[in-house]
């Protein structure tokens, strides 16, 4: 496999961006000089955290860009977006949005390599560390291929470090696609071996910034919702890509939702909970709080992340008014620079949400820019202005509580207990409209219904955390069609964000130069027509 081969080797000669990992040449790591002490193993896995924040982009970029939510063309600013063709869905073989498996390979091989090392007969290390960090490491390859797994289907499974131990030979790292079900059931191993790991380990977190056995357990929940819902068709010169599987939607018995159901009941109970207000999530006071389960950590002096990139040009925002008509200040948000706008929700989404909803202002800033057009900034990585500079250093959060209470609602309407469902999805509404609640209070309805206002909530609750695509995807129509095929949920718009022809299009296709580059790699089905 050629390409990921040109990946893997830059990785290991960089072996990750952490100068935790940067001490010698990449052959010291695949050696018997390095894996000796816990303190290396420790620093190693510090750089795999490390690679994780290097992909902060990836859950926005391939759960969310296609879901028709921003903007695909010129911003509110009259600046050019980034992001096209997945922003406006027109992806094919040649024009494919992403390249190189979002560049997921070298992460996983660092990840192999620490497994190699790690869960084998060694003695420079307790067993309750060496479970700990070894149930780290297979919820975090089980992360990866989760979301390879959702973005292609079938993918390469790659479980050994070759490049990392100079095992570089081109035509051995050649590898076929795996079919979807083999991909699925490898991560759901995965997931199994990390629950294991961390149960010996007896130490299920230590930080919101470290995988830990509850990110595990929202993983798993994860993966068993989508096992029971969504069906990815074979990689096969029979298949054509286009069948489209549908879900009646009740069945009590469906053990893929009950084991999801109870991995997020392993979650409920222990020391995480709602905040009270929304805002305080997205301050920088609110960085480490009880809702956030795991995050990616900016901070100002280490690295900061791509905000800029979601709010006004500071230089051009003049004659600018609020949505009332009264004029603002040249630089409303204190932000001191910022800019260009290329990225920018639009406004039929925000359309969707109640006035009685916190989480509107909190998630927007909307204006009237030259009093006519109007525009919306999201909110939730503006970080902090501090000593004359603003530094984009919010966090990024990837599992947090109020994903558990509406992955619960999702269980339990599967299951047929309508009732706990709507009572979930009101544990979030609560918050949200504080006061008013009892005039937003969500009554029960059929399965369809209620996959609905899941789908809603789940809208106004996690925009910009990567999760629409996916939903659309997962979630259900009356038709028992994915809700992506439905015209209601592409907001603003008389149809849906995809049709039935294009159903090969939940999935993406893999660019040209990774299959020229491994005669073992076929095309995605339906993009190869």
């Amino acid at each position: 496999m050629k390409k990921i081969f040109y990946l893997l080797v830059s990785g290991a000669l960089g072996l990750a961006s952490c100068n935790a990992l940067d001490l010698t040449p990449e052959d010291y790591y695949g050696s018997d000089n390095f894996w000796t002490q816990a303190s290396q193993a420790e620093m190693f896995m510090t750089g795999i955290h490390a690679d994780l924040r290097d992909k902060y982009q990836m859950p926005v970029t391939l759960g969310e860009f296609r879901s028709e939510l921003l903007v695909s063309d010129v911003t509110s600013m009259g600046e050019g977006v980034y992001g096209p063709p997945m922003t406006n869905n027109l992806l094919t073989e040649d024009n494919t949005g992403i390249e190189d498996w979002y560049g997921l390979y070298p992460n996983i091989m660092h990840l192999n390599l620490f497994i190699k090392n790690v869960d084998a007969d060694i003695d420079w290390m307790s067993e309750s560390e060496k479970s700990f960090y070894l149930g780290q490491a297979y919820g975090l390859r089980a992360y990866y291929y989760f979301y390879l797994y959702r973005t292609y289907g079938g993918v390469p499974l790659e479980t050994e470090p070759s490049v990392a131990e100079g095992n570089i030979d081109v035509t051995q790292l050649y590898k076929a696609r795996a079919t979807p079900e083999a991909t699925l059931q490898f991560i759901k191993d995965d997931v199994e071996k990390s629950e294991s790991f961390f149960e010996q380990a007896n130490q299920q977190m230590s930080t919101p910034y470290e995988w830990s056995f509850y990110a595990t357990e929202m993983l798993k929940a994860q993966v068993y919702m989508w096992s029971a819902k969504v069906t990815t068709g074979l990689l096969d010169d029979n298949i054509e890509g286009d069948h489209i599987e549908t879900w009646t939607g009740v069945d009590p018995s469906n053990s893929d939702l009950l084991i999801a159901k109870q991995a997020l009941l392993n979650v409920t109970g222990k020391q995480f909970n709602l905040v009270h207000n929304y805002e305080d999530l997205w301050t920088p006071e609110g960085k480490q709080n009880e809702e956030i389960i795991f995050a990616i950590y900016f901070d100002r002096n280490e690295v900061t992340n791509w905000g800029a990139n979601w709010f006004y040009n500071v230089a051009l925002f003049t004659n600018a008014t609020d949505l009332e008509g009264n004029a603002l200040s040249s630089d409303p948000l204190n932000l001191l620079a910022a800019g260009p706008l290329r990225y920018e929700y639009k406004t039929a989404f925000i359309d969707i949400y109640d006035e009685d909803d916190s989480r509107l202002d909190a998630t927007f800033f909307q204006y009237l820019f030259g009093g006519q057009t109007r525009g919306a900034c999201w909110k939730k990585l503006i970080g902090h202005t501090d000593g004359g500079s603003h530094y984009y250093d919010s966090d990024v959060p990837i599992f947090r509580y109020s994903d558990v209470l509406l992955m619960l609602a999702e269980c339990e309407n599967g299951l047929g207990n309508f009732n706990d469902c709507a009572n979930y999805i009101n544990a979030v509404r609560q918050r949200a409209y504080g006061e008013t609640y009892e005039e937003h209070k969500y009554q029960a309805g059929s399965f369809a219904e209620n996959e609905w206002a899941i789908l809603q909530e789940r809208d106004k609750e996690f925009v910009g955390e990567g999760s629409r695509w996916f939903d659309l995807l997962r979630l259900k129509g009356e038709d028992g069609k994915s809700l992506v095929f439905s015209a209601k949920a592409h907001y603003g718009s008389d149809s849906p964000i995809l049709t039935e022809e294009q159903t090969y299009m939940m999935l993406w296709p893999v660019d040209v130069d990774v299959l020229n580059g491994d005669p073992e790699l076929k095309q995605t089905p339906g993009y190869d027509r």
